[in-house]
């Protein structure tokens, strides 16, 4: 029971693969129901990567995520999240929807040259946990990029998760466009 709550994520977010990941494909590249903006994909190493274009300059949107609170709140899996400065990062405190109880993790958050990078530093619901946004020019606003890895120490084949995990970025990129006006 558990194991399907962090199914729905955490992403932020971020999250999830094991057992059947098979290579990208253009099913896999299907462009979100909503919005034929937002693709999201799986790669044959388990990583979930969703995109979006937005009218918004690169500046823009990185103002926008440049607050991992505020970033975070952006997928509808976040319960809470709470920063402390870290040096140039940040420490995470979160908790994501679970089915039974919320999952709990502490995450490290670094600037990276073209947008954030977030990793695990302790929790007993993640085996692994990794996420980074990018921002990149993109003619007339930019390209963003949410990539993810993310394993629960749950029994749940990962293909399962990938597929969860998938539906959960396309939510998160959803947030980002309503945040930025875009919708």
């Amino acid at each position: 029971m558990r194991a399907l709550a962090s199914v729905t994520f955490c992403v932020a977010f971020s999250l999830i693969g094991a057992s059947s990941v098979h290579a990208a494909s253009p099913a896999d590249e299907d462009a979100d129901e909503t919005s034929t903006r937002i693709t999201t994909r799986v790669t044959a190493e388990g990583l979930v990567i969703a995109q979006v274009r937005v009218a918004a300059s690169p500046a823009a949107v990185r103002e926008l995520l440049s607050d991992a609170t505020r970033s975070h709140r952006l997928a509808p899996t976040t319960i809470s999240v709470k920063a402390t400065a870290d040096g140039a990062c940040e420490k995470l405190q979160l908790s994501t929807r679970g089915l039974l109880s919320p999952f709990k993790l502490e995450t490290r958050r670094c600037p990276t040259s073209t947008g954030w990078r977030e990793t695990l530093v302790r929790s007993t619901d993640f085996k692994e946990y990794w996420n980074e946004w990018t921002v990149k020019e993109d003619g007339t606003g930019a390209l963003v990029t949410f990539t993810t890895r993310t394993l629960p120490d749950v029994a749940v084949p990962e293909s399962f998760i990938l597929s969860q995990t998938r539906r959960v970025l396309a939510k998160l990129m959803r947030g980002l466009l309503g945040a930025l006006g875009e919708r």
